[in-house]
């Protein structure tokens, strides 16, 4: 059954979308889809949602004329400095018209009416890169938004009866606070490491190839100079039969690195080489033939290769590397490795293995940070799903293998982060922030570094920084399974700021990844501030469900938040959303 309501429509078109996709079709097709990605967190930070493509723009809603303004001039200021990171046959800009009216929703989210017909017409008044609202959005956020004002007179629009008011925005060159992190991500080059193939005679070595191109990525990722598609997002590309320039435009890169893996015995054959994405230009490739015992010099030598050759002014010496001690035993990281594989399944029993796993590999080597912060790593999968292992207490053995983690190597940048994770649910929020910035200026462009950085803001209670940070963890980590974790992060940061539409915006993307129970809490309470009741309670009964004996009190117990007043906010919520005290 379809619905009416009051709302702001923005449309934002590509200029030159036709021209572009006659020259290159699929470029332009990638290049859109990127942009997209990149428009589509902050119509979520603003409350909003991205209604449909419309070809060559996209429709979107936002309850408040005002954020929908804001959420224009974020979306144009970011666009604006992704262009100046890509070729220039990739680069694209909007114009965007924006409309306060009537609108109805059909069964399928779908909006149509006038209100739609003006903003359209609006759109194609505006200049490229520039934003025109009617006379009604004008109304609502003169004033209220940092920015001013054109008026352009009232314009005859093509199937509008009547003359549009039309205003043009101007606004700063200055982004706002909290995006200045996610344009970050587009001031570096960004590299896909490609899953390398395995060739040696035994397809159960799939695991060995995968577990050199897996240390590559998270070796190139703590080089400050260069941006990493993430794990899961490159290993989605297999099996896929792409081309090289086919699979770095789906995942926006620039470089894409490729190789393969033959193990035999105790020998091992390495392949790599680097590939400029647009120009198929082949930068650099080598071979190399060890013993296993030398795996961990061929992989920093395929790092300090990859990164000279993308910057030839960066010195070897400067190159950023991993400061990690290589396990004692080559079977101890053969232990990491099938570890590390079964946690990615995101199962209790997958994350019971791994950890069982990863504790004999612990036991073989005690001296092995990494070993002990990925042991950290799987049982905060395991706390925060509220799964079970044996019987014991998830957090207290997170808290245990991150702290030796951190002692044995305070330099590992994957340490660091897992030990600030843990001071922050600790309570432990100085700690938990030096850590934090510490692991950011080792790994600044990590998804997971990130992450955690944003929560940490956020259980200190700031919750712009927190936004920002964990807008472009998001960005990031585009294929993660734990994705969810951040919709959530994102949802609280704005519940917490008072932007209850964005919080319920984030909480029902979460929900899209995983039923995770404190989206529906964070959700529900979200909609219990906007007095949506029947909304607020359907997501509190899912809860209750789960968990026939869940309290506003079970869901602060363990919540470290460093300001009462963030607790009596949510806990308001939780309340007005139906869960008892």
């Amino acid at each position: 059954m379809s619905i009416r309501r009051l709302a702001a429509i923005a449309i934002f078109d590509v200029v030159g979308y036709s021209r572009m996709m006659v020259e290159d079709e699929e470029g332009t097709h990638a290049a859109f889809i990127a942009h997209r990605n990149g428009i589509d967190p902050i119509v979520l930070n603003h409350g909003g949602r991205i209604v449909k493509g419309t070809g060559d723009g996209l429709l979107v809603e936002v309850p408040s004329a005002v954020e929908a303004v804001k959420a224009a001039i974020e979306a144009q200021w970011l666009m604006a400095k992704r262009n100046t990171a890509l070729p220039e046959q990739r680069r694209m800009q909007f114009r965007i018209g924006i409309n306060l009216g009537d609108v109805i929703v059909g069964d399928d989210g779908d909006i149509y009416g006038d209100g739609v017909n003006v903003a359209a017409r609006l759109e194609a008044l505006a200049e490229p890169g520039g934003v025109c609202v009617s006379a009604s959005v004008h109304e609502q956020v003169v004033g209220r938004v940092d920015c001013s004002f054109e008026g352009l007179g009232g314009v005859e629009v093509k199937s509008i009866p009547r003359p549009v008011e039309v205003w043009r925005v101007v606004f700063d060159a200055q982004p706002s606070a909290r995006i200045e992190t996610l344009a970050s991500i587009y001031a570096v080059p960004k590299v896909a490491v490609l899953p390398f193939v395995n060739m040696s005679q035994d397809p159960g070595q799939d695991y060995f190839a995968d577990g050199i191109t897996e240390d590559l990525i998270t070796a190139l990722s703590h080089h400050r100079d260069l941006q990493v598609v993430s794990r899961n997002s490159a290993f989605a590309m297999r099996d896929r039969d792409l081309e090289v320039r086919d699979a770095a435009r789906e995942l926006d890169a620039t470089y894409v690195v490729e190789g393969s893996v033959r193990r035999s015995g105790d020998r091992v054959r390495v392949t790599a080489q680097l590939t400029e994405a647009e120009t198929d230009n082949h930068i650099w490739g080598d071979r190399f033939d060890r013993d296993l015992d030398d795996i961990f010099k061929v992989q920093d030598d395929i790092v300090d290769e990859i990164a000279a050759s993308i910057h030839p002014s960066v010195e070897r010496s400067e190159v950023a590397k991993v400061e990690r001690a290589s396990p004692e035993e080559l079977d101890v990281w053969d232990l990491i490795l099938r570890a590390r594989q079964e946690d990615f399944r995101k199962s209790p029993e997958g994350s019971a293995e791994a950890i069982r796993l990863l504790e004999l590999a612990r036991d073989r080597d005690p001296s092995s940070a990494r070993t002990h912060a990925l042991l950290a790593a799987a049982w905060s999968t395991v706390a925060f799903n509220r799964w079970s292992v044996e019987g014991r207490k998830p957090f207290e053995e997170l808290f245990r293998s991150a702290e030796e983690a951190h002692r044995l190597d305070p330099n590992d940048p994957v340490a660091v982060t897992m030990y600030a994770m843990a001071e922050n649910y600790a309570g432990r929020h100085q700690s938990a922030d030096e850590l934090a910035l510490r692991a950011l200026s080792m790994s600044p462009h990590d998804a997971l570094t990130l992450t955690i950085a944003g929560q940490v803001r956020l259980f200190r209670g700031d919750h712009e920084r927190a936004v920002g940070h964990l807008t472009a963890a998001w960005r990031l980590a585009a294929h993660e399974p734990w994705r969810y974790h951040i919709a959530t992060s994102l949802a609280f940061a704005h519940y917490l700021a008072g932007r209850y539409e964005a919080a319920w915006a984030w909480a029902q993307r979460g929900l899209e990844a995983g039923d995770y129970l404190q989206l529906r809490a964070i959700g529900g309470a979200a909609l219990g501030q906007l007095g949506r009741a029947d909304e607020s309670t359907w997501q509190v009964q899912h809860v209750i469900d789960s968990q026939p004996s869940a309290s506003a009190r079970s869901f602060l117990r363990n919540i470290q938040w460093e300001h009462e007043r963030d607790v009596e906010h949510y806990r308001e919520g939780l309340v007005k959303a139906g869960l008892t005290e």
